[in-house]
This record gives structure tokens, C-alpha cells and sequence, in this order.
């Protein structure tokens, strides 16, 4: 990253760049500057509608809540185009993220309290697609994955390689047990939510927290952030096994600022289980994943390993 891009598109004059960040095309780059410390991010070309991250944190700074700020360019405009990329500059956060499973107790009820709010501010917001509908959730969808991955796996097993096959196998596995899911999405909560809501999205300072990264903001099943972020946060996942006491008091907590119905909660380990078996890294994918999202990858792994067994039952639990 050029600091002349820089400051040729924003009032600013950049002493210091340092890379902080690079993985599936983005980087991310930290600034000094005459006024104070900036993130830069770069992003492809391809990525379509990024400045509605620096338009939403807007709205949500404006109605209380603690987000990281974007700034406007000299064109008055949150995204930067170029000919090669185009780039961001938003607020730095003083503080520090926490690993996964590692949240203490004061976090996790911030968290939930945080999430309700968030849902409750952006349930008339425009302009935020849709994801997780019905086609995702679909028998046919599910279908033409396993027929992928079984063709893959074909071809780990020509060329006998060892370190892919069981993750292949593992994967066909899950991919054969949520086929038999009838998840009705008429009946799941959609509305506008962060999207990607977890422990690694929270900046951390004084017992507080600053939620970063609202890039994958949308409209989805609400309870698929509830749970996820719940099961990446709290010290009683870290196994896999999923927490069903403690996650009951984080959904008691949420809906304090937003409803949930029966429906949602007793889906909401199937919904779970089904968007990480979709969405997981493929074995091909983890032997290049960054060093930062390792931990992540372990613990989807394991509850997903864990829901194999036990998903009816937390579903069950999770409604007594």
C-alpha cells in the first residue's frame, strides 16, 4: 500500500504503514498519521457494495452503539476505487481482541445485551441483502455439495493423499447427517444483524468492547448470530460441546432487547450445524489458512463433530 494513495484521497499525512492483516484478498494495514491512527483496509475489486460498512457504522455510532468509525474520502465518499483495488480508512480502536473460548463473564452478557441491541436498531434499516433464505437451506443444496465433495475425494484418494482424505470423509460425513434437516425458514426471525458476530469482531478496553468488521452485515435467521456468537465466546465450548445452561441464560439475555420465538430456539442448533457444514473451510482451504483463524477452524471442527451426535438433544434442551 502506496502512502501517496492515501493521501492524495483523504486529508491526511501518513508517516508509517505496517501490513497487520492479508488473507483471501484483503489486507489490512495500520496508519500513523498527523491526527492519530487509522486502519486501511484493501479489498478486490470483485467485492461488491463496500461502503455500505462505512454507512451502517454511521448510522449505528449515531444511535449509540460503540463501532469503529470510517472516514470520507476528499470526494466525500467511505471506499476508495482504484484501477488494482480499492480501500477504506476507518477509526482505530485502543485495545485488544480475545481468543476464542477465552471471554469472561462480564463479556459474554455485554455480548448478548450488545447483540439485541444491534438487531433491534437495524430492523427497519435498507439497503442490506438477504442470506440464508430458503435455496441455502434447501435438500437440493446440500445435494450438490456432497456430489463435489465426493468428486474431490475421488481424486484425493488417485493420488493417495493422506492428509486430505479422512478431512474429505469427515466432511461428506456432516454434509449426509444435515440432508435430513427440514429447516423452515417461514418460520426463522430474519432481520438485519452483524452477520459475523463473534469474540474476534470485539475490541476490547476497560471492560468494554468495540465491535469492528461489519462488512458481512445482512438480513438472516437471527439466530444463527445468537448461538455462534455464544459458542466462539464462552470458556464452556471450548471442547465443542456445546454449552446448553449457559447458552439458554445468553438467549434469556438477548431477547431482554429482541424476541426470538420457540421456532428460533428450537432451530437454532440446526441452523448451526447446517450453515458451518455449508461454509466450512474446505480441506484444500486449511493447509493455507492464516495462523490467526486456526483456532477458529479446531473449533468448528469439534462442535461440529459434537452436533454429529448431539443436535436433536441441545435442540431439545434448549426449549425445557
Amino acid at each position: 500500500m502506496n502512502k501517496n494513495i492515501i493521501e492524495n484521497n483523504f486529508d491526511l499525512k501518513v508517516s508509517d504503514i505496517k501490513l497487520l492483516d492479508k488473507h483471501f484478498g484483503t489486507e489490512l494495514y495500520l496508519i500513523n498519521t498527523d491526527v492519530g491512527k487509522y486502519i486501511v483496509k484493501v479489498l478486490p475489486l470483485y467485492m461488491e457494495n463496500v461502503k455500505n460498512e462505512g454507512e451502517l457504522t454511521e448510522y449505528l455510532y449515531n444511535h449509540g452503539l460503540k463501532v469503529a468509525r470510517f472516514m470520507k474520502s476528499n470526494e466525500n465518499a467511505y471506499v476508495v476505487k482504484t484501477p488494482e483495488f480499492q480501500f477504506t480508512v476507518q477509526q482505530f480502536i485502543e485495545g485488544e481482541s480475545l481468543s476464542v473460548n477465552t471471554a469472561p463473564d462480564w463479556f459474554i452478557s455485554k455480548s448478548a445485551d450488545f447483540l439485541g441491541q444491534t438487531a433491534l436498531l437495524l430492523k427497519g434499516y435498507e439497503g442490506l441483502s438477504l442470506r440464508f433464505g430458503k435455496e441455502f437451506f434447501s435438500t437440493k443444496t446440500v445435494r450438490r455439495k456432497l456430489w463435489q465433495y465426493n468428486k474431490e475425494l475421488i481424486k484425493a484418494k488417485m493420488i493417495k493423499n493422506t492428509d486430505t482424505i479422512p478431512v474429505w470423509e469427515e466432511q461428506i460425513r456432516h454434509l449426509k447427517r444435515i440432508s435430513k434437516f427440514h429447516i423452515d425458514t417461514k418460520k426463522l426471525t430474519y432481520t438485519n444483524s452483524h452477520g459475523d458476530y463473534h469474540i474476534g469482531q470485539a475490541i476490547i478496553h476497560n471492560n468494554d468492547f468495540t465491535v469492528v468488521d461489519w462488512s458481512s452485515a445482512c438480513r438472516l435467521p437471527i439466530c444463527l448470530d445468537v448461538i455462534t456468537s455464544y459458542v466462539f465466546s464462552s470458556p464452556a465450548c471450548v471442547t465443542g460441546k456445546i454449552d446448553a445452561d449457559g447458552l439458554k441464560k445468553y438467549i434469556r439475555q438477548f431477547t431482554e432487547k429482541f424476541p426470538l420465538t420457540k421456532y428460533d430456539i428450537k432451530a437454532m442448533p440446526y441452523v448451526l450445524y447446517y450453515w458451518h457444514c455449508m461454509c466450512n473451510y474446505r480441506p484444500d482451504e486449511l493447509v493455507d489458512i492464516p495462523d490467526s483463524y486456526k483456532a477458529i477452524a479446531k473449533l468448528i471442527n469439534n462442535f461440529l463433530n459434537w452436533l454429529y451426535d448431539n443436535v436433536e438433544e441441545l435442540s431439545k434442551e434448549l426449549i425445557k
